[in-house]
């Protein structure tokens, strides 16, 4: 709860977004000076989750049931010029793009207008209503919009609505979905996949990943020299995790070389050449997923002899190699096989773009 003087501070949407996650304090100078508007401008990116869906003008029930069903998580990312409180700039909904126009009041409120996708297009997305706090470096609110077929493949239209959680371009983050914490050397750590965490939405392909897969993110940082074992054990479900630079480029991933009481931990080793910061990815291996895991790494002496190594030239320079991993198992669709229904939707829940491009 955030209490300034004696006053709560809302943002007219029936959301109190002082908090982020766990609850912390409000400060005094969170406040935003009377005149002055807020700095809104930037790459904004993360995901929206959808609480409600309703279809118009067909008895197809596409859209909501394979693209926008309740609790579907899907990417979106957002690029804004700011002039006193007037905003403009570009949306992108998958691989949708369209322009938008708002503002942003002195408390911190963003509303937005636009359309995404043009004529050439197979679908439309108009937004309805875009109301959004400005938390820092965080964008907390919902949205609705309208999604049509333009292509006259018989899916009618839909109202969507959603939360969404955007983050600015200091917050790490993997696919729109911000680092929960820091994974330390020797150290293990707790927690779970549920149907709150962040999803792999159709066409936001990440290479062994599977559509609608729950995902975690974490960040380990390795000194120079360092050999690192990275363990992801769950007794509820097939561990999967992946290792990624924080320009969220995968290089490395593993299913169950962990072994573990079920087979099915998954682990590899990374072999730190210079000081650096990697993004851990803890997921399962089938899409639906849930329960508790535990991740951890481990210092290993000597230092084992890496098989692989990640493109050397890169900003901010140096490698990290990667041995053992990349165990696969029989019986999943892999993400270049036959298109499946969901994935004819992939330019909406897709993505277009990253944020380093």
């Amino acid at each position: 709860m955030c209490l300034w003087n004696g006053r709560y501070r809302w943002l007219g949407l029936a959301l109190l977004v002082c908090t982020l996650g766990a609850a912390t304090a409000c400060q005094e100078d969170d406040l935003f000076l009377p005149g002055v508007f807020p700095n809104a401008s930037g790459f904004w990116s993360g995901q929206y989750r959808v609480s409600g869906c309703a279809l118009s003008g067909s008895n197809d029930p596409f859209f909501c049931d394979e693209v926008f069903f309740n609790g579907a998580s899907l990417i979106l990312e957002l690029e804004l010029d700011q002039s006193g409180g007037q905003l403009s700039g570009w949306i992108y909904q998958g691989e949708l793009v369209g322009d938008v126009v708002g503002a942003v009041d002195q408390d911190g409120v963003v509303t937005l207008d636009g359309v995404i996708g043009g004529l050439g297009d197979d679908f439309i997305t108009t937004i309805l209503a875009w109301q959004a706090g400005l938390l820092g470096d965080t964008l907390l609110g919902s949205w609705r919009f309208w999604v049509e077929d333009n292509a006259g493949q018989g899916f009618g239209a839909a109202t969507v609505d959603a939360w969404l959680t955007l983050y600015g371009p200091s917050v790490v983050k993997f696919f729109g979905c911000a680092a929960e914490g820091e994974l330390g050397t020797d150290a293990q750590l707790s927690d779970g996949l549920d149907g709150t965490d962040c999803q792999l939405a159709t066409g936001m392909y990440v290479e062994g990943m599977e559509d609608g897969a729950s995902f975690d993110v974490y960040t380990f940082t390795g000194a120079a020299g360092d050999s690192i074992e990275i363990t992801l054990r769950s007794e509820d479900f097939d561990a999967f995790m992946l290792v990624a630079y924080t320009d969220e480029e995968v290089f490395w991933w593993d299913d169950d070389s962990g072994v573990g009481t079920s087979g099915t931990d998954a682990a590899f080793t990374l072999v730190f050449d210079v000081s650096e910061t990697v993004l851990l990815i803890a997921s399962s291996y089938w899409a639906g997923e849930t329960g508790a895991y535990t991740l951890g790494a481990e210092l290993l002496e000597p230092p084992p002899t890496a098989v692989r190594t990640a493109p050397a030239a890169r900003e901010p320079g140096g490698r990290v190699r990667a041995l053992g991993g990349r165990v696969g198992k029989q019986g999943r669709q892999d993400e270049g096989a036959a298109e499946s229904p969901g994935r004819r939707f992939r330019r909406l829940a897709g993505r277009a773009r990253g944020p380093t491009e």
